[in-house]
C-alpha cells in the first residue's frame, strides 16, 4: 500500500506534467533580416507573432479565441498602449554589436493599431514587421545581434542591397557571385557547433515531449540494459539517416503527414508493452521503421533554425548529438526513478502497464489533434 501510494503519486505528477505540455503553445521560429545599407547606414527587420507577444505581455491564459474577442472589446487607446508595450520591450531587450561594442537599437516602426485591428479579423496571419534602423560606426569591422528573449528563436537574414535600374528590353548590371559570397556571415566553427549541439538538446528536453515519450516507451519494457540500448542504438541509426536525408532534401515529406504519424508510433510502442512482457522480434525492425519518421521531424527543425553552407556539416553533426545526448539524459533520469524496480515482480503490472497507458493515451490524442 505505501509503495502504491507513492507510485500513483509519481503518475499524477507526470499526468499533470504531460498536460500542461499538451496545452502549451510554441511558437515556431521566427525571421529577421539586417540590412546592409550604403553610407553606413543599417535596417533591421523583424517578423513578429504579435498575437503571441500580446498573450504574453498581457499574461493571458485563456484561448486563443477568447484572447482574439479580448482585444477586439480594446479601445483605440488601450490597443496603442499594448502596441508601444511590445514594441518598447523588444527594443530594449534587443541589441546590435559593433565589433565588441554593445549598442542599443533604435526605436522600432511598424505595426499600427489600424493594422492590428485588421489582423484580428482576417483570422488568418498575425505576423508583422517592425524595423529600426541605425548608423553603423566607422571602420566597424563585424556586426553581432542580440534579440529580446520574448522572440524566441530567430533565423537570422544577412543582405547587402544594391539598386539598378533596368530598362525595357535591356540587360542588368553583372552581379558578382564573389561579393555576394564573401558578405556571407562568418562564424566560428565551434561557435557553431555549441550553438546546433544546445539546439539539440533542447528539442528533446525541454520541448520534444513527444520524442521523450517514445524514449520512454522503449525504456520500459526494456528490463536489460542491453535490450535498451539495442533498442536505442536501432532508434538513432534511423533517425540519423533520414535526418541527413532530409537536410539534403533527398526525402522531404510534408509535417501534416509526418507529425501525425510521430505521434502514432509512440501510441503504438506504448500499447505493445501494454500486451507483451519481453521484446519480440518484430521491436527492433518497428523502432528503425518509427527512428526514421522522427528523422524527418528533427531535419524539419533543423532546416527552420537555418543552416549556412560553409557550416552545414558541422550543424549536422552538432545537432544530432545534441538529440543523442538529450535521448540519455531522458534514459537516465528513467533509469534513476525506475531502474531499481527492474525485477520486482510486480514491475510490470503496476509501473509498465500505467505508464504505457498513458503514453498510449497521449499518442493518440496527438495522432488525432494532428490529423483534424
Amino acid at each position: 500500500m505505501f509503495k502504491n501510494y507513492y507510485l500513483f503519486r509519481w503518475l499524477y505528477l507526470l499526468l499533470v506534467l504531460v498536460t500542461v505540455n499538451l496545452q502549451a503553445h510554441t511558437l515556431d521560429n521566427i525571421n529577421a533580416q539586417l540590412n546592409i545599407l550604403p553610407d553606413h547606414q543599417y535596417q533591421l527587420i523583424i517578423e513578429v507573432d504579435t498575437f503571441h507577444l500580446a498573450k504574453d505581455t498581457l499574461n493571458y491564459q485563456g484561448s486563443d479565441a477568447a484572447l482574439i474577442n479580448k482585444l477586439s472589446a480594446l479601445s483605440l487607446i488601450e490597443l496603442k498602449r499594448l502596441l508601444d508595450k511590445i514594441r518598447q520591450s523588444i527594443q530594449q531587450n534587443s541589441y546590435i554589436y559593433f565589433d565588441d561594442n554593445k549598442m542599443a537599437l533604435n526605436v522600432f516602426s511598424g505595426l499600427s493599431v489600424a493594422e492590428f485591428k485588421s489582423m484580428l479579423t482576417a483570422y488568418n496571419t498575425y505576423t508583422f514587421s517592425l524595423s529600426s534602423t541605425g548608423t553603423i560606426p566607422p571602420a566597424t569591422k563585424h556586426l553581432a545581434v542580440r534579440f529580446a528573449p520574448e522572440l524566441g528563436n530567430v533565423v537570422l537574414t544577412v543582405a547587402k542591397p544594391s539598386k539598378d535600374l533596368v530598362t525595357m528590353n535591356s540587360l542588368s548590371a553583372k552581379i558578382a557571385i564573389n561579393d555576394i559570397a564573401n558578405n556571407a556571415i562568418k562564424i566560428n566553427r565551434l561557435e557553431t557547433f555549441m550553438q546546433y549541439l544546445y539546439q539539440g538538446y533542447v528539442h528533446i528536453v525541454p520541448k520534444g515531449l513527444d520524442h521523450i515519450l517514445f524514449v520512454l516507451a522503449l525504456f520500459l519494457l526494456a528490463r536489460k540494459t542491453s535490450t535498451l540500448l539495442w533498442q536505442i542504438s536501432v532508434f538513432t541509426l534511423a533517425h540519423t539517416i533520414t535526418l541527413a536525408l532530409g537536410i539534403y532534401n533527398v526525402i522531404n515529406l510534408p509535417s501534416n503527414i509526418v507529425e501525425p504519424l510521430i505521434a502514432l508510433s509512440i501510441a503504438y510502442v506504448a500499447v505493445e508493452n501494454i500486451y507483451q512482457q519481453q521484446i519480440s522480434r518484430w521491436r527492433l525492425p518497428l523502432i528503425f521503421a518509427f527512428g526514421l519518421l522522427h528523422g524527418l521531424g528533427f531535419a524539419s527543425v533543423l532546416l527552420a533554425l537555418g543552416l549556412q553552407k560553409e557550416q552545414f556539416v558541422t550543424s549536422l553533426v552538432a545537432f544530432n548529438i545534441g538529440v543523442e545526448i538529450g535521448q540519455l539524459s531522458v534514459v537516465l533520469v528513467a533509469f534513476a526513478l525506475l531502474g531499481w524496480f527492474y525485477k520486482k515482480d510486480w514491475y510490470h503490472k503496476r509501473i509498465v502497464l500505467p505508464l504505457s497507458l498513458l503514453i498510449a493515451i497521449v499518442g493518440l490524442y496527438w495522432f488525432i489533434e494532428r490529423i483534424i
